[in-house]
């Protein structure tokens, strides 16, 4: 079975982590951070092929854009997941990749539901794409899963 290969190229810490956290708990291990634009755009470019890049909606339009076009020249990423909210008045990333014919698995919003992030993850495993929707998630008690 091929292990996925994760980047994660968010500007806040935090969700670098919770990221890479969530990733972890659907099994996904092989995960890395950038730590700036300039290694996100050097990874995307250079670096080991990813099977997903996950961007913040929410970067500048300007970082947003060049990460595209990097993306596009150097064909070393097969899926892309935004999460967050596209900035006010600003061009939706995930439009304008889809637009470069980039794979866009979904636009994931914060909080991250576990269940979206899994569908996500089982899709890209497919070679598909399942729209994002609102999850209703059951929690069944221990005592009572059987």
């Amino acid at each position: 079975m091929h292990r996925l290969k994760v980047l994660i190229h968010q500007e806040r810490p935090a969700h670098q982590i919770y990221l890479h956290q969530a990733c972890n708990a659907q099994g996904v291990f092989n995960v890395q951070v950038t730590e700036d634009l300039a290694s996100a755009r050097k990874r995307v470019m250079k670096g080991t092929p990813a099977d997903l890049l996950i961007l913040d909606h929410a970067m500048s339009t300007s970082h947003g854009m060049a990460l595209l076009d990097d993306i596009v020249q150097g064909q070393r990423t097969r899926a892309l997941l935004f999460v967050g909210q596209p900035r006010r008045n600003a061009p939706n990333l995930a439009r304008e990749a889809r637009a470069r014919t980039l794979w866009v698995l979904s636009e994931l919003a914060w909080p991250l539901s576990a269940w979206d992030l899994h569908k996500q993850l089982r899709a890209l495993r497919r070679g598909c794409c399942v729209p994002a929707q609102p999850s209703i998630e059951t929690v069944i008690r221990y005592a009572h899963a059987h």
